[in-house]
């Protein structure tokens, strides 16, 4: 049945107060005469046809870059004492062999100092093997947690590391889904926080561990420290893929939300309207990319970019007024 003007408003006002339950209810499409078409000023464009890289909805966590800063003071530390037991070494190595030289040729001293002086190279010959073999842990140890990449900036002193020893950026790590992979990761991505701050990341390296409870690739970011994300803060991460595919842009302006899913409202004849999840999009800076593999939008169609919100109310409104005769109907066959 079409609709006038005054109903829909009525159906907009309506959907304020519309009981949870309703809203959770499948939405049906929308019918409005010419008259309400026009006084609602409801708009469409069609979708003509576009080649993307679709994009991979990968989760993110900021990281305590102490952890990472503590493990980098622990293996220079441990370079170091490997340098100076080697430094150590070489010259007890050069007193046992002068020591050596003096006894054999003119016992110039005793036998009791030769064998101090190999007793105090086998001491630090030890140390050195110690010390190497703490360095060789401690490198291990980053390696496995942080990656080649990372361990390499903290032997050089590198970035990032003085940008985390200041305190200026904090690392991100982010895991895509099991099953998916990036063979080329994008150098620059946006992270979305849960109060739908946009922050950039700039590529570390990949990672080769996952966050707790995601078993996908996981990658290193670089993130300019903010006191809207500190360290634990989820993040959202689309990342770009190197293969394309067609689809179609939806306008932001075009988009609604409806029980966590983004939905559009696709014009199906004059005047009508249904309600159209938008599974499988990718949202960036231009609107939201949806593939044609999606099977929700294609090439063609005419959505609504102005007045969806008049006609969602109307949908959410014939949903409420189903359920009230639906509840109608039971009351009076329980008369009966």
């Amino acid at each position: 049945m079409r609709r006038n003007l005054s109903q829909c408003l009525v159906a907009a006002m309506a959907a304020a107060i519309v009981a949870p339950a309703a809203l959770a209810a499948k939405l049906h499409r929308v019918t409005l005469d010419a008259q309400a078409v026009s006084a609602g000023q409801i708009r469409t464009i069609r979708l003509k046809r576009l080649e993307s890289a679709p994009l991979v909805l990968a989760y993110g966590r900021v990281i305590d870059p102490g952890h990472f800063v503590t493990l980098d003071s622990q293996v220079i530390a441990a370079r170091s004492a490997v340098l100076a037991a080697r430094a150590e070494a070489a010259l007890a190595r050069s007193a046992a062999l002068r020591a050596s030289g003096l006894y054999r040729a003119r016992r110039n001293i005793s036998l009791a100092a030769l064998q101090r002086a190999r007793s105090a190279l086998a001491v630090a010959e030890a140390k050195q093997v110690s010390a190497a073999a703490t360095l060789v842990q401690f490198k291990t140890r980053m390696r496995a947690r942080w990656g080649a990449k990372l361990l390499a900036a903290a032997l050089s002193a590198s970035a990032p590391l003085p940008e985390l020893e200041t305190g200026a950026a904090v690392l991100v790590q982010v895991s895509l889904p099991l099953g998916d992979s990036l063979g080329d990761p994008p150098a620059h991505a946006s992270a979305m926080t849960p109060d739908g701050e946009r922050l950039r990341l700039q590529l570390v390296s990949r990672a080769p561990g996952t966050i707790a409870g995601v078993a996908g690739e996981s990658l290193f970011y670089l993130m300019p420290a903010r006191t809207s994300a500190p360290i634990g803060t989820p993040l959202t991460v689309p990342l770009s893929t190197s293969a394309t595919a067609d689809g179609v842009l939806v306008p932001r302006s075009a988009v609604l939300w409806h029980r966590g899913q983004p939905l559009v409202f696709r014009q199906t004849a004059a005047g009508s309207f249904a309600p159209i999840v938008i599974r499988g999009s990718f949202i960036s800076s231009r609107g939201y990319f949806v593939p044609v593999s999606a099977q929700s939008l294609r090439p063609g169609d005419r959505i609504v970019t102005r007045g969806a919100a008049l006609l969602y109310s109307a949908a959410v409104q014939t949903v409420s007024a189903a359920r009230a005769a639906h509840a109608d109907h039971v009351k009076d066959r329980d008369d009966d």
